[in-house]
């Protein structure tokens, strides 16, 4: 009589059931990530910079896909105190001091509803951060890599402080519940120096 090592495959006893299939199937379906990138539109040899997307989809493709468009604007304030976007495009001529509209447009195109969408976008050198961030409550980094929910903040001989604005890399924001073709939209405003 040949002995089994329960241990080596701890879901043997389950493997033949129709309910363990399902929920197996399930659990890697959702798992499944998909990235996609595109370039933020600045202008005068800016630094090439991305906004990120992943995609966690309730369904079992392994195909995930979003349209990503991202677009620049130039913030514009009338005599009557109105704000105006005017998009940012190879003519333009920023001056220090301009504020520049970001917005990250992202659809869905998976054939299931996207459970969670997280989307980065990164920060141009050649600006510093405002405090207009949409939606509400993203996360930041001074590094690009390693985020935490905004404002950051770092300890300075002991004492818990706030980082400024200008030291921010990227924001990134979690998106939830984006159904099939449903687009989400996440901007930011910065100043350029």
């Amino acid at each position: 009589m040949k002995k089994s090592n329960q241990f080596a495959s701890p879901f043997s006893a389950w493997s033949g059931h129709r309910l363990f299939h399902v929920v197996a199937g399930t659990l890697i379906g959702a798992m499944v990530v998909t990235q996609a990138s595109a370039m933020l539109p600045t202008p005068e040899q800016a630094v090439g910079n991305s906004a990120a997307v992943q995609a966690n989809a309730t369904g079992n493709s392994s195909a995930q896909a979003v349209n990503s468009k991202i677009t620049a604007s130039l913030v514009n304030v009338d005599a009557a105190g109105q704000e105006t976007l005017v998009p940012v495009n190879a003519n333009t001529r920023l001056q220090p001091g301009n504020v520049v509209e970001y917005q990250g447009h992202f659809t869905n195109t998976n054939a299931d509803r996207v459970r969670k969408m997280t989307v980065t976008m990164s920060i141009p050198d050649e600006v510093d951060l405002l405090e207009t961030v949409a939606p509400d409550f993203p996360y930041g980094s001074v590094d690009g890599q390693n985020f935490t929910r905004m404002p950051l903040r770092t300890r300075v001989d002991g004492q818990l402080q706030e980082i400024g604005l200008e030291h921010y890399k990227a924001v990134r924001w979690d998106l939830e519940g984006v159904g099939l073709n449903d687009t989400v939209a996440v901007k930011y405003r910065a100043k350029v120096k």
